[in-house]
């Protein structure tokens, strides 16, 4: 979670459902899982708030290519955040790629530390809680799931058979043509 809130592309939307499948295994538990994903996401959106607070956008801007990190990636960040102003920050932690990027333009504002991991922390923790949640929901359910897929598997695989039988007939007409 250090990662993905580091803006680096770790999706913990993968990562924090298949906790919450181990919470359902039994591996782990619901609430220190949650605690500990949260303490991660709130290391690594620190390290972006300080890049942005000590370096600015110039830098972000020069080396966010590096992690794929374009100007408008930072661009949508800093509208939620003029836009919303420091609630922003808890409001962007629900919302794909500015999730994490939010951090750089309160960084840059020099939004208070302190009022950051406020709100970042509620944000984080109420994301990172749902997501195991559901894991953990998915892995009750998982026999139903799997059922259901199977079956939608079957039609996806006789479509791709019969465009892959149409597509090999337009392409023995194509090649007899040019003989």
């Amino acid at each position: 979670m250090v990662m993905e809130s580091a803006t680096l592309p770790v999706p913990s939307e993968i990562v924090l459902p298949l906790a919450g499948y181990w919470v359902y295994k039994g591996q782990i538990e619901f609430w220190p899982a949650v605690v500990v994903a949260s303490l991660g996401s709130l290391v690594g959106t620190s390290i972006d708030f300080g890049i942005g607070y000590y370096l600015g956008r110039q830098a972000i801007l020069r080396y966010g290519r590096w992690i794929r990190l374009s100007e408008h990636h930072l661009e949508r960040g800093e509208t939620w955040f003029t836009k919303y102003g420091n609630p922003a920050v808890l409001l962007a932690r629900f919302v794909p790629l500015v999730r994490t990027v939010i951090a750089f333009p309160a960084g840059i504002s020099k939004m208070s530390f302190g009022k950051f991991l406020a709100f970042s922390a509620i944000g984080i923790f109420v994301w990172d809680a749902i997501l195991i949640y559901l894991g953990e929901v998915a892995g009750q359910n998982r026999d139903v799931i799997i059922n259901s897929l199977q079956s939608a598997f079957v039609l996806v695989e006789v479509a791709a058979a019969g465009i892959l039988l149409v597509a090999l007939y337009v392409f023995s007409k194509r090649k007899r043509r040019e003989s």
